[in-house]
């Protein structure tokens, strides 16, 4: 597994604004698409480069350009160019352990945010950067990976659905914004339903094995309030400051998207109340067993006790002891442990302590 900040030292000592890809070395090359559309038309193509985009950003459409791959550097300093980003911005762009943050500047916003995936076969929760990058009449996007994130807002345009194709560019980030936030609880509740099937495992049968998924979970837990928390701070300044390029018109649709994050936010919390009473929880399964099992062991070594009293006496083997001349001596001795240890069992019923 990549370890971010490990790469980060290939950073050191470079100047501010210098582009240095962090994230998982990858192979497969940057995919470019063309979204530009408004309430009577849609267009949508494919792009090898970056100057292939700008024909549209003078339309009075709407232009989406969704860019997946962060990796080659030389498509980042074309957007830097053509689109007037600030080199410091460029450089949180491919810092894949940046947090989210949002910056205002005349000629655009810039927004950076995470999306979170949970993998249904290895159940590790994975994070993708995403950044928006909304002007007058366009957005840019530049994700991590090739992923579907987005494919709901690409159906939603192309079959005219809802009122997106007659909205701007803000609108069209709120969307996007929104299918980001509403794909939390779809990690989380894969997050609790691994919980939940965890008590029970816990239950049955507490391993050490369980203990290291307790520890796993803590550590995902820890991982989602990196990406999840900051980004109500971005949501609170896009509604407590009048960003013109987001449009007065979309404030209650952000008001929406906070609201939902602050949903997510309780749901995290709850999960991380959860996660910290199942190390109780083990330990009191634990415990438990170790009791039961003191108590047979216990049971045992008192139904032993007397039977060794009584053999330890006859073993002595002294010259006058009366009983060792007895014929029926050793059947009698025998009777009579068989009569303790019957004494004994019925005793312990009575206080169900069996």
């Amino acid at each position: 597994m990549l370890n971010p900040f490990k790469r980060y030292s290939e950073k050191v000592g470079q100047p501010p604004g210098t582009l240095v890809y962090l994230g998982e070395e990858r192979a497969e090359p940057v995919r470019i698409t063309i979204i530009d559309y408004d309430e009577t038309h849609l267009q949508e193509e494919e792009a090898q480069t970056i100057e292939a985009c700008m024909p549209f950003i003078d339309t009075e459409s709407v232009t989406w350009i969704q860019i997946e791959g962060i990796h080659e550097i030389s498509i980042i300093e074309k957007i830097g160019e053509h689109f007037g980003v600030d080199p410091l911005l460029l450089e949180d762009m491919i810092n894949p352990i940046h947090l989210p943050k949002i910056e205002v500047y005349e000629d655009y916003v810039f927004i950076l945010l995470k999306n979170l995936d949970c993998n249904t076969e290895s159940a590790k929760v994975s994070r993708e950067q995403i950044s928006l990058i909304i002007g007058p009449n366009f957005v840019v996007s530049l994700q991590e990976n090739y992923s579907e994130i987005f494919t709901s807002i690409r159906n939603r345009l192309q079959n005219a659905q809802g009122r997106i194709r007659r909205m701007q560019s803000g609108y069209l980030a709120y969307a996007l914004i929104d299918v980001i936030v509403d794909h939390y609880f779809i990690v989380l509740d894969e997050i609790n339903e691994r919980i939940q099937a965890l008590e029970d495992e816990i239950m049955k049968d507490p391993s050490p094995e369980v203990l290291t998924k307790i520890n796993v979970l803590r550590g995902e837990q820890q991982l989602l309030r990196r990406p999840i928390l900051p980004l109500r701070d971005v949501l609170i300044e896009i509604l407590d400051d009048d960003i013109r390029l987001l449009g007065e018109n979309t404030q209650p649709y952000f008001h929406d998207v906070y609201d939902h994050l602050i949903q997510v936010i309780q749901m995290l919390e709850m999960i991380r109340s959860t996660v910290s009473g199942l190390f109780d929880v083990y330990t009191s399964a634990v415990s438990h067993r170790m009791n039961e099992v003191m108590k047979v062991l216990t049971i045992v070594a008192t139904f032993f006790i007397p039977l060794t009293f009584i053999a330890g006496i006859y073993g002595m083997n002294f010259k006058f002891m009366p009983e060792l001349e007895t014929q029926w001596g050793y059947p009698i001795v025998l009777l009579v442990m068989l009569s303790v240890s019957i004494g004994m069992f019925i005793f312990f019923k009575c206080k169900k302590w069996l």
